[in-house]
């Protein structure tokens, strides 16, 4: 498992909930993952929810509201965070409806930041 592998399987471990995380370029594509779900899945949510940030990001940029450095979606059973590591990747975290809000956004920050300084 590569470093940021680990980086991943580390915050989903520390997530109550979380069933997995991808490290994704700005194309979606995967740089690696971690999860409880099937690769494919968490690839699939990965590069969906990567189009949805960047379009959010340039939308708000467009308007003068700058880049967006966070997005979280509140499902009926589910959570997605979506957090920028630079300027072209970002980091997608997956968990049940049921996580812990705080503890899910302060270990989605950390692991960002530490894929940041692997990179």
């Amino acid at each position: 498992m590569s470093a940021f592998g680990q980086i991943l399987e580390q915050m989903v471990l520390r997530v109550p909930g979380a069933v997995g995380a991808i490290f994704a370029d700005w194309e979606g594509e995967a740089v690696d993952q971690f999860a409880h779900i099937p690769p494919l899945e968490i690839q699939l949510v990965g590069a969906h929810w990567g189009v949805v940030f960047n379009a959010a990001t340039q939308f708000l940029q467009k308007i003068g509201g700058g880049g967006i450095e966070e997005l979280w979606v509140e499902g009926d059973s589910a959570l997605v965070f979506v957090r920028r590591v630079t300027e072209r990747y970002y980091v997608v975290l997956a968990t049940s409806r049921a996580t812990h809000l705080g503890t899910a956004r302060r270990e989605l920050e950390r692991s960002a930041q530490s894929l940041q300084r692997e990179m």
